[in-house]
């Protein structure tokens, strides 16, 4: 059980990193904004796949002084936008991160942690090549192609992009990424927000780490084991907290090779067996790792009894299967490779079902 409990944590802590990832190498996000060349303004942040569709929304809201933004999206999660506020008060040096869903806020300094500054440094352009002119968004852009070197923690990233410059903003309106995702902005509303945008929301506990808030507290193994969860949940901020340059590195390299795109898990099928009737939602691909959710009428004791009678048909050994309160993990092994299903809370997908679970599939050549 400790083995299922650890598979199933690791791969929402890599999750979270690849979301702080993405925070960090936008170059277009909303800590970056101040000093602009228009002062005040609200904006739509969308996410794209290399496809053309929308995966994800967020809302910015920008003053000289202040700064919010409404929505995480996680890109190609199924669409999936974390119901989260974001507000930065640049005077008083602090940024708060609210939870809507669980009521939880989170307080940090600005300039605290690197995650923000300290761990991001922009260095001159390496090459820049224009490709033309557009419009994004109603603004006359040029389009460029530009290589970037960042230095993060003292190591230096490379990295090319596509992006496109009005002289109406000091930063991008577009930007299109190394693996073919795009961020642009949409429906620029060059008008002052109001005030009340910039009030913080009363009636949130706060609380004790940005894992926490961002709803990856695995909540459903706390119930479980609580003291257990605490205890490799601390352990898991703290990892992130010592992680060393090549630990990081290493981690946004993986994000880089990362699918969560629609159809990312196909293969998967091609290994398992897909049970019939149940819904596929956020999938992701990572090295050696599919990470798939699903929508299912069934309970978690049929879902769990499906892949353990078709597995161990084509010699797959069982795991072990844990289940109370109708939450709870079940494991099947063969040879390296490993399967784990787990249910699933809040996972960002659509449907009436009575049951959201997790397959987590990870073995080498996968």
């Amino acid at each position: 059980m400790e083995s299922g409990n650890k598979i199933h944590r690791d791969t929402w802590v890599k999750l979270f990193l690849v979301v702080c990832c993405c925070l960090l190498l936008s170059p277009s996000s909303s800590y970056a904004l101040f000093g602009g060349k228009i002062e005040s303004f609200s904006a739509d942040q969308v996410m794209i796949s290399p496809d053309g569709k929308v995966m994800g929304t967020s809302k910015l809201y920008i003053t000289p002084d202040v700064y919010r933004m409404d929505g995480l999206p996680t890109g190609g999660m199924g669409g999936m936008t974390q119901n989260l506020t974001i507000l930065g008060f640049k005077k008083q040096n602090k940024q708060y991160i609210y939870n809507h869903d669980k009521k939880l806020f989170f307080e940090s300094q600005m300039d605290e942690d690197g995650m923000l500054e300290k761990m991001k440094s922009y260095e001159n352009v390496d090459s820049e090549k224009v490709l033309g002119k557009e419009k994004v968004s109603g603004y006359k852009c040029v389009k460029k192609e530009v290589t970037t070197t960042m230095t993060m923690m003292g190591t230096k990233i490379t990295s090319t992009e596509i992006v496109w410059q009005s002289d109406k903003f000091e930063f991008p309106l577009r930007i299109q990424m190394e693996d073919g995702q795009t961020m642009e902005f949409r429906n620029i509303d060059k008008g002052k927000p109001a005030k009340k945008l910039f009030r913080r929301p009363v009636g949130y506990k706060k609380a004790n780490s940005i894992m926490a808030v961002m709803g990856m507290d695995f909540a459903a193994m706390a119930r479980q084991d609580r003291t257990s969860d605490e205890e490799q949940e601390t352990g898991s901020q703290s990892n992130i907290e010592n992680m060393n340059v090549k630990e990081m590195m290493a981690k946004i390299q993986q994000a880089k090779q990362t699918n969560i795109n629609k159809g990312a898990a196909e293969g998967l099928w091609k290994i398992i067996p897909k049970r019939p009737g149940d819904k596929v939602g956020p999938e992701i691909k990572s090295p050696n790792v599919y990470t798939v959710t699903m929508g299912s009428n069934a309970s978690l004791q049929q879902v769990f009894t499906f892949y353990q009678q078709r597995l161990k048909a084509k010699g797959w050994q069982d795991g072990g299967m844990y289940i109370q309160d109708g939450m709870g993990t079940c494991s099947m092994m063969k040879g390296q490779q490993m399967l784990t299903i787990s249910w699933a809370d809040n996972p960002g997908m659509e449907g009436n079902y009575k049951l959201f679970y997790n397959l987590k599939l990870s073995g080498p050549d996968i």
